[in-house]
């Protein structure tokens, strides 16, 4: 599978975007600094040639530009679990906190 680069300017975003993406026959699959997306070949229609690729990616890519959570949601959700962790147990007595807990007078 060949990855294939892609650079244009959105107008709504007044910005250039650059991405690469690839296709494994089924699906292709987006990448850019502003995170990764798959879409499968199902949201094209009729018509799967190059130009109906790089279409659905520039699509795909300024979605990803306009709202760069959109591509990382599992990885964030993965990194707040241990982070929550850590907060709840820094929160109960550790270092110069509050020593009252939920529920006691001050």
């Amino acid at each position: 599978m060949a990855t294939d680069q892609v650079s244009f300017y959105d107008e709504s975003l007044k910005k250039e975007i650059e991405g690469s993406f690839v296709s494994d026959g089924k699906s292709i699959h987006v990448s850019s600094v502003y995170g990764a997306e798959s879409a499968s070949y199902g949201d094209l229609g009729a018509c799967i040639d190059r130009n109906a690729q790089v279409l659905l990616v520039q699509k795909l890519l300024s979605e990803l530009a306009r709202d760069p959570g959109v591509g990382q949601k599992g990885d964030q959700q993965a990194n707040q679990k241990p982070l929550q962790g850590k907060q709840q147990r820094g929160g109960q007595g550790e270092g110069g906190g509050s020593q009252g807990g939920v529920g006691t007078p001050p």
